[in-house]
């Protein structure tokens, strides 16, 4: 079974660029690792060859959902690349107005978690975030909003006492009503349902760019261009390389850049 599901060259690019359409994601650097993965991955799908696969996955929703949850696999942890999430903090209070802040991705949460809790320390209430993901199975965990082990090693001791309830088995679950309005919904950015989610203020995206190609980062701008209000700021990772356009102007800041809506 194994040989038999094994892509070939041809069939290796082919859902390269499947997922490139879907999602924006160029996965020619990870050909190894995907050589490697892939065919108990496929096996799992029942699918009788790698031909077999490709052709379902054009067509079938919830197997397209299971392959994006198979290549969106992602590490994160709370109060990431803090000095930014405080910057971000520092400005929702100097607008003293509510703030809507869109998170993409949002991963398992704790993005989104963490600025809720930051607020919190800073004594803003009138703010809410959305956080979306690609990946279902993250989405999930993000609503449950439990969490143990090494996500949590930047959290103080005395954070967790306000912002979790901890069990017996040292699961960390976040105390909901000590902060503003946290949401988390399954959504691609290329899809028509994300200009659908509404106006936001800020919408952070960390550690997701890096990961597509030249023109799925001018299509996603444009999409964040239309859904920021007016003078609307996109914050990005460190690593995120931004390719100029005319819906941005690259703003210098302490803390690194951030992006304003033009």
């Amino acid at each position: 079974m194994e040989e038999k599901i094994k892509p070939t060259e041809l069939e290796l690019n082919e859902f390269i660029q499947i997922i490139n359409e879907i999602s924006g994601i160029d996965l020619n650097e990870k050909r190894n690792i995907l050589n490697l993965k892939l065919s108990k991955f496929v096996s799992e799908t029942n699918a009788k060859t790698f031909r077999d696969f490709l052709n379902k996955l054009r067509i079938n929703r919830h197997l397209k959902q299971e392959t994006l949850d198979f290549v969106t696999i992602g590490e994160t942890y709370f109060l990431r690349e803090l000095a930014q999430l405080k910057e971000i903090i520092f400005y929702i209070k100097s607008l003293e107005r509510h703030v809507n802040i869109l998170s993409a991705p949002c991963s398992s949460g704790e993005e989104v978690y963490s600025m809720a809790m930051l607020a919190a320390q800073n004594f803003i209430k009138d703010m809410s975030i959305l956080g979306i993901d690609i990946n279902s199975n993250v989405v999930e965990k993000a609503k449950l909003g439990q969490y143990k082990g090494r996500t949590l090693q930047h959290v103080s001791e005395s954070e967790k006492r306000k912002f979790f309830t901890c069990d017996e088995n040292q699961i960390f679950t976040i105390n909901k009503h000590e902060l503003c309005k946290c949401k988390f919904e399954l959504c691609n950015v290329f899809e028509d349902k994300f200009l659908r989610l509404g106006k936001f203020d800020i919408i952070v995206s960390r550690n997701m760019i890096i990961y597509f190609d030249h023109e799925s980062k001018l299509k996603l701008m444009e999409r964040f261009y239309q859904i920021l209000a007016d003078k609307g700021r996109l914050y990005v990772g460190s690593a995120d390389l931004i390719p100029e356009t005319v819906f941005f102007k690259k703003v210098f800041s302490p803390h690194g850049v951030y992006y304003e809506k033009t």
